[in-house]
Formats: C-alpha cells, structure tokens, sequence
C-alpha cells in the first residue's frame, strides 16, 4: 500500500492511508497471530527492492491496499499473484473503480471518513471483517491468484534466498519520512531537503518525496528567493508533464512567488497553467482559490477591456464554484491543517462573492482553530485579495 496522506482521484477525498494501516490492518493481522511489516518498514540498508520481492514471495500472507491507485502497489500485487497461489488479500475504498482484472477476486471494500468518531466505527468494523477473511484464507487454503486460477497446472517458483543481509546502522524508512516530515514541519526546510535528497535517491519511482524536496527548497531563507525558487523548478521538472494535483499545485505555486519578484506576466500566465491543470483534476479547494486568485491577478495586468472582463468573470465563477463544492463541511470533522484551511477559502470565497455575512462567520472560525503561521498567511493573503477586488 502507499503511505501518508494521498489524493484519491477516484473519489475525490484525502484519504490518510498510515491511519488505515495502523488502525485498521495492522491489528487486524497481529491479533490473528502474524507478524505485520508494511515496506517502509523494512530496515532500509539500500536493499529496499530486495527486501520488498523477498517479502512479496515468502510471506504466508499479503494485503494489498490499492486505494487511491497506487501504481506500486498495484504492480507488487500482481507480482504476488504471479509468484503464490494462496493468501492474498486485496482492499479498496469504496470510492475507488474495481480494475477488469481483479474485480473478480474477493476484495474487502471499506468507506474512509474524517470524522473521528465515525472512523473509530469503521474501523473497528473492518477489522473485524479483516480478521474473519484472513481466518477463512488459512482455513481454506483456496486460489486467489487469478493467474494460477486460469493455469492450474503452473508450479510456484522456489528459490532459497538465504538471510537478506542488512548493513549495520540502517533505520527502517517510516523513520526517516517522519523525520523529514517533522524537519519541515518545524520550518528546519534545509534539514528536511536533505533527508528527503535521499528519499529520492533511493525511491525515484515515488513522487511524494520530490514533490517535499521542492518545497522545502524554495521555502529555505539560505539563499536568494529566486535561485530557491528556480532550484525547486529543476527538482519537479521530472515530474512537469503530469496530471498529478499535488504537481502541479505545486509549480503553480512556484510560478506565483516568481511573479511576484520579477513581475513577468508570463510566470503569471505559467501559474494559472498550472493552478488550472491540477483544479480539473481533482476539483479541491487549494487549487481551485489559488487558479481563480491568479486569474484576478493578471486581470490587474491588463488595461479596460474584454480580456480583463473575461478574467474577472471566470475567476468569480470559479471562486463560487469552490464555495458550491465545500461550503457543506461537517464542523466536528474540522481536524487537520488541511480541513482548517479550508474554513479559510470559504471565507475568501464569500468575500468574493460578496456574501459578508458568511465571510466573517467563516473567518472568524478559521482564526479560531489556526496557529499563528496560519493565520498570519491568511490574513496577508486576504490582503492582496481585497487590493485586487478594489481594481
């Protein structure tokens, strides 16, 4: 499975995947009396993908996770399947689309939540649904492999790998991506860029630790706001042609502070590229306030006339799009920084929008819950928002 926080295009949610291992699967397997190990916690001693095939081919069972479609996760199932017949579990959210494949294999389907208490009953309700399936999978001993369902006569391959050797002074990976994670957190960026330069080295397949190594560059006050800011380019520009949100949420946001130290209309224009990219595809509230935010400002560019008019409309019309799609936000589940922040673009939304009574309700509950940081960016933020509504 993938780990930490990760968009699910299919569904449309955030879906925190470390709270479904740890909550969910991982008690689930130990209370049925096996040892769990998910891969970023295999001691990482530069012998991950070793480490990773040893434990797909030799271990008595495999869950599978593939919410949010991880690709990794997707192809190591199917090289389980490809190497053992038996006792292989397959999960999904509910929001995710079964692949023609695998929906024909038996897959234990649950429906991801924020609310912390409506979580708690599902996931004591999936873990118990876990355990019963793993139960009949070792009581039955029955195929699931849908290659040797459809080739009864293919042999599984043996092949003695010995101990997998581990050097000395290894940490297992979760380590290092909580303390990176914790490194940025702390705004430490220099710090964090490092752990997450060898993130990337030794798992370039992962976008997620690029896309944290270019925000902790152009983030860093160790150099000149402009060479931070072209040095996080070069580290995404693997990564440029995508249609991953997070992506290209974060080019936009290098383009906009690029805009804004060299006042080149173009970095402005590559912003809303960008913003605009990534809002089509996952329709979430960052993207879609800071693509209709950049279209006001290049309208404050552009002299009286049709392009300026057509700017501005476009970027209410989206401003009331993101209002529509977040304003039935359930209080109790306004948790994260993530869901905070949202209270914030509802506010931005209903200035905008010219709704005042809903623009200080919802600021006022924004300021409630944020930190300092947080609510210092706002109100900086609101500032050059209301500049460019007086244009």
């Amino acid at each position: 499975m993938g780990y930490g926080i990760r968009p699910d295009l299919s569904s449309g949610k955030k879906i925190n995947l470390d709270r479904i291992y740890h909550e969910i699967i991982k008690p689930a397997v130990i209370e049925s009396g096996f040892e769990c190990i998910r891969g970023d916690e295999v001691l990482d001693s530069g012998l991950i993908d070793e480490s990773m095939y040893y434990g797909i081919l030799e271990s008595d069972l495999v869950i599978a996770d593939l919410t949010t479609l991880n690709p990794n996760a997707i192809y190591e199932l199917g090289v389980r399947h490809g190497v053992r017949k038996y006792r292989t579990i397959i999960m999904m959210e509910t929001g995710d689309k079964f692949f023609f494949d695998l929906n024909h294999n038996r897959t234990l389907t649950y429906t991801y939540v924020k609310n912390n208490n409506k979580f708690a009953e599902e996931a004591k309700f999936v873990k118990s649904r876990l355990k019963a399936l793993i139960e009949a999978i070792i009581k039955e001993n029955q195929v699931d492999s849908p290659l040797y369902k459809f080739i009864p006569d293919l042999r599984e391959p043996v092949k003695d790998f010995g101990e997998v050797q581990q050097q000395k002074n290894t940490k297992p990976l979760f380590e290092r991506i909580n303390r990176a994670i914790g490194l940025r957190k702390n705004e430490r960026y220099d710090e964090a860029k490092t752990y997450f330069s060898s993130l990337v080295k030794d798992i370039p397949s992962d976008p997620y630790f690029r896309q944290q190594m270019a925000l902790c560059t152009y983030k860093s006050e160790h150099r000149s706001p402009l060479e931070a800011l072209n040095e996080a380019l070069q580290i995404l520009n693997p990564l440029e042609n995508t249609v991953d949100p997070e992506t290209n949420g974060l080019l936009g946001a290098i383009f906009k502070k690029k805009f804004y130290l060299s006042k080149d209309e173009s970095d402005i224009i590559k912003s809303i590229e960008y913003y605009k990219k990534a809002y089509s595809v996952y329709c979430d509230y960052y993207n879609g306030e800071n693509y209709a935010f950049c279209m006001l400002l290049r309208a404050s560019l552009l002299k009286e006339g049709e392009e300026k008019m057509e700017l501005k409309v476009v970027a209410k019309h989206i401003y009331r799009e993101v209002f529509e799609n977040n304003r039935n936000y359930v209080e109790d589940e306004v948790n994260t920084d993530y869901e905070i922040w949202t209270l914030a673009t509802l506010a931005s939304c209903s200035l905008v929008l010219d709704f005042k009574e809903q623009a200080d309700g919802y600021e006022n509950k924004f300021l409630s819950k944020a930190d300092k940081m947080m609510r210092m960016s706002y109100q900086v933020q609101k500032q050059k928002l209301v500049k460019l509504l007086e244009l």
